[in-house]
Order: structure tokens, then sequence, then C-alpha cells
């Protein structure tokens, strides 16, 4: 704004200029008017370049005198037309000059607002390249991370039916197995059931041909080895062996109970006690000789003769070995001082004998008191 007034005022100074240029010179012609040759006449046209005076009253010098006046004027005129051109040519300079700077500072300005809207339209340009480059890469961001959860989520589908498949399979072999365990388990068991069945059998055939079988009375005799039992249990002051008799069966063995073998055929002896397999039980039996126990009932005493010295309890010879007590047949000359009450007695030649468990004894007294010697059979 302040250009464009400057601007209305210097073309203002022009236009007066220029007014006066052209008013100044049309006024000086007209007041002097114009002589012939160039003079000037008061009241008219003078000829011959003179000067005319309807008074005669002037002279050659006072024309002359207005003659130089007028040349000193117009020398004044021309300095003034000059002093009027300087004028207006330094107003038109500096108009042109006031222009030409305000042309500059609105060429300036337009250019800095041309430069400035450039640079406006660069940073819009700019903010808009950021801005689609940060949505490309959220985008980009928004897309990899789908595709990283259907990735996570077909790798956790794919583990659950991998891990499902394995299950089944495995529950499938665990079945598989379970059922061969089974069937092999019930043919085991049937194996057994049968050996031990047979073994059984066989232990009674050798058993009854050893030693007979158990009488009306209790007693147990007849066999290769013929001997009398009877009573064997009842004559034992054991806690196990209380209430049982010779031949009786039970279901099941006591809980401490040791195995034991003779010729190949299964025992048990628990508490003075001894147990054959029998059928889906255990019988009673009478001691099997040759059987090797850990320890001697509690009621076993010493006894001696022929040299060698014995452990008896209740009609039943043991003596040491190597991994217990074994029982054995005694050697004749041996003396007991009481035998079991089911001792059978049998008579030969007048005499009385005593047996028991296939040992044959004689009675005697010593003293005051009946002891028992061992003796051979006197049956022959």
């Amino acid at each position: 704004m302040k250009y464009r007034s400057l601007l209305r005022v210097t073309a203002l100074q022009m236009v007066l200029v220029f007014v006066l240029f052209f008013v100044v010179p049309v006024e000086a012609w007209e007041r002097g008017g114009g002589g012939r040759g160039g003079g000037y006449s008061r009241e008219g046209q003078a000829r011959g370049g003179g000067f005319s005076s309807g008074r005669e009253s002037s002279s050659g010098s006072r024309s002359k005198e207005y003659s130089q006046s007028e040349r000193g004027g117009s020398r004044q005129g021309e300095g003034e037309r000059s002093s009027s051109n300087e004028g207006q040519r330094s107003a038109s300079n500096e108009g042109q000059h006031s222009t030409s700077n305000e042309r500059q500072q609105g060429s300036s300005n337009e250019g800095e607002r041309g430069t400035s809207t450039q640079n406006q339209a660069q940073r819009q340009q700019s903010m808009q390249n950021e801005t689609n480059t940060r949505q490309q890469g959220a985008n980009e961001r928004t897309n990899a991370d789908q595709q990283g959860a259907n990735s996570r989520q077909q790798s956790r589908q794919s583990s659950g039916q991998n891990a499902q498949q394995s299950y089944q399979k495995n529950e499938q072999n665990e079945q598989q197995s379970r059922q061969n365990a089974a069937q092999n388990a019930q043919q085991s068991y049937q194996k057994n059931e049968q050996n031990e069945q047979q073994s059984r059998q066989n232990f009674a055939n050798n058993y009854a041909n050893t030693y007979g079988s158990a009488g009306a009375n209790g007693a147990w005799n007849g066999g290769s080895s013929p001997g009398t039992w009877g009573g064997y249990y009842a004559g034992m002051a054991t806690a196990g062996a209380a209430g049982l008799a010779m031949g009786a069966t039970v279901a099941s063995l006591p809980a401490q109970s040791t195995p034991i073998a003779v010729q190949g055929n299964p025992y048990y002896y628990s508490g003075g006690v001894y147990y054959a397999p029998q059928g889906n039980g255990y019988a009673v039996v009478p001691p099997p000789k040759g059987a090797v126990i850990p320890s001697v009932p509690e009621s076993s005493t010493t006894v001696y003769g022929a040299g060698k010295s014995y452990a008896y309890s209740n009609g039943v010879f043991y003596e040491t070995a190597d991994q217990g007590y074994k029982i054995v047949q005694p050697s004749v000359g041996v003396l007991v001082t009481s035998i079991p009450k089911g001792a059978a007695t049998v008579t030969v030649n007048g005499a009385n004998y005593f047996e028991f468990g296939g040992t044959w004894y004689r009675p005697f007294y010593s003293g005051s008191d009946v002891v028992y010697q061992t003796v051979p059979n006197p049956t022959g």
C-alpha cells in the first residue's frame, strides 16, 4: 500500500509538470505578440522587424532594453523550462525509480509468494508422502501381523491335529499292548495252572508211593516207607500246629512259609508244620525225609547214640547240615525219653515194639523211668 500511494503522488506530479511545460510557452507567445522579423510590438506588428508604439514615445534604446529584457525573460523562461524539465525528469526518474522499486518489490513479493506457495506445495507433498509412507508401513505391519497370526493359527491347528493323531495312535498301541499283555497273562496263567496241577498230581503219586496214605484213625501208613504219623501234630506244642491233623487241607499258606524241595517235590514249612500242594490248596503232611529246614522246633532236645548226636522233636530226628537242619533216619542205639502218643505197638516173639515215622523203638527201664531205644525193624 505504501508503494502504491507513492506511485500515485509521483504520477500526479508528472501530470502537473507536463501541464506547466505546455501552458507557460503559450502565454509568453500571447503576451508579446510577434512582429515581422522577430520583433515585438505593443500596439501591433512592427514592420521591418522594429518596434511600433502608438505613442511614439519609445526609443530604440527602450526597444533595446526591452529586447534585452525579453532575452533575459526568455533565458529565464528557458531556465524555468529547464528547471521544469529537470523537475519533470527528476520526478519522472523518481516515479520510474519508485515504480521500478515497487515493481521489483512486487516482483520480489510475488516471487516470495510464489516461492512460499511452492514451498507450501512441497511441504504438503512431503507431508502427503510421509503420510502415504506411514500408511503403507502400517498396512505392511498389519498384513505381516495377519500373516503371522494365520501362520501361528495354522501351526497350532497342525500341532493340535498331530498331537490328536499321536494321542489316538498311542491309545491304539496301548490298547493293543494291553490286549496282548492280557492274552499273554491269561495264557501264562493257564499254562502255570496246568503245570502246577501236574506237579501236584506227580507229588501226590510219589508221596503215596513213598509214605502211604492216612488211615481211618488219622495214622499215616503204607507206601514204600511204611510209617505211622498219627498224632504227630497233636503232640507238638507249637502255635502253628494247634488244631491241625495229618491230611488236613488249607486254602492258603501262612504268611511266613519257607519253600523246600525233596527229590524234586515242593514242600512248605512254617511253625513246625509241613505243607504240600494238593488240588487248589495245600495239605498238611508228615515231615519229609531229606528236607532241610532253617531251624529246629523249640521243643526239640539233644539225644545221643552210636557216637552221634541228634536234635529230636516228637518222633523226628534232625542233624546239622550246610543250610540248617536235615530230617534223617537215626542210627540204631539212640536213646529218647518219649515217643509220640500215636506210635503203633507191634509185638514180635512176645516182645513189644513201637513204630513211628518208620523208626522202631524198644522200651526198657532206666531206673524207675521208661526210655526208648532205636532198634532195627523187628518184622524183618
